[in-house]
């Protein structure tokens, strides 16, 4: 065997070595991401177990029944804006405690968080439960979307892209207003403005309900009346006739333009 030979036995062994060394590199580095993803799977199904669930169809048959629950929604409040199921109430960090210090112990509370995935938040929130006390409090399923997906009622404020929440907006023109006014027809006016605005002058009979006082004042409104509803603008407008109607009040009306395009017709103003 030549010289030359002998280099290219040696590189080609040098070269297997290699290739059997980065081999190895990577069976090991496997093994031990195995390990790893095993540890941090335990971790998750220690951190999920000391809550129970309950199913979107279990929570809306109590809701049905009018039986005495809590509903603690966790996600971010643009979130909650945008839907929430009637009656919840938005808490954070920052609010959980002082709001739990007004529910009864005895009573029960649903956590309702974003998905199937992010559990991370109702089991932070389930401890603060358990620790304060509670023992009666489930999670639901899913949460907000488990929620929507078996068709359920959802308080929003509104999209004007949705061609959904479009169809639950009827308008009237300041003219009309005016006429059901002067003919004493039996509507009923609701003003969403703030109340300083409202004191500094409204539109006759109209009654200040500011816009995110609507959901928990809606024994206020009559269902037997047909609704008027106004605001600053048409987004007060049109954000507060979706609110409206998706809690129950279905002849609501909105004022085009809102409460400006009613000063700009040099109508009547009630101070």
């Amino acid at each position: 065997m030549n010289s030359k030979q002998k280099n290219e036995n040696k590189i080609i062994l040098i070269g297997m070595g290699l290739i059997f060394l980065i081999s190895s590199f990577y069976i090991i580095k496997g093994l031990g991401d195995k390990v790893d993803d095993g540890q941090i799977e335990k971790k998750q199904e220690e951190l999920f177990s000391d809550y129970t669930y309950i199913t979107a169809s279990e929570l809306d048959k109590k809701i049905i029944a009018r039986e005495k629950i809590s509903l603690l929604d966790i996600r971010d409040s643009a979130n909650f804006e945008k839907n929430h199921i009637e009656g919840a109430l938005n808490v954070s960090d920052q609010n959980l405690s002082e709001i739990l210090q007004k529910i009864p112990k005895e009573d029960l509370i649903i956590v309702i968080g974003y998905d199937y995935d992010r559990k991370k938040e109702e089991s932070s929130v389930a401890q603060v439960l358990s620790e304060s006390g509670f023992k009666n409090f489930k999670v639901l399923t899913g949460g907000i979307v488990g929620w929507a997906e078996e068709g359920n009622k959802l308080i929003s404020s509104g999209n004007k892209e949705s061609a959904l929440d479009w169809s639950k907006v009827d308008q009237i023109i300041p003219e009309q207003l005016k006429l059901a006014l002067e003919s004493n027809y039996p509507v009923f006016i609701v003003d969403v403005r703030k109340p300083f605005l409202y004191t500094n002058g409204h539109i006759p009979k109209a009654v200040n309900i500011p816009l995110e006082e609507l959901e928990k004042r809606k024994s206020d409104i009559p269902f037997s009346k047909e609704i008027l509803v106004y605001g600053n603008n048409s987004d007060e407008d049109f954000s507060a006739a979706v609110k409206l109607h998706d809690l129950g009040f279905l002849a609501t009306f909105t004022l085009q333009g809102g409460f400006s395009a009613w000063q700009e017709k040099r109508f009547e103003i009630e101070k």
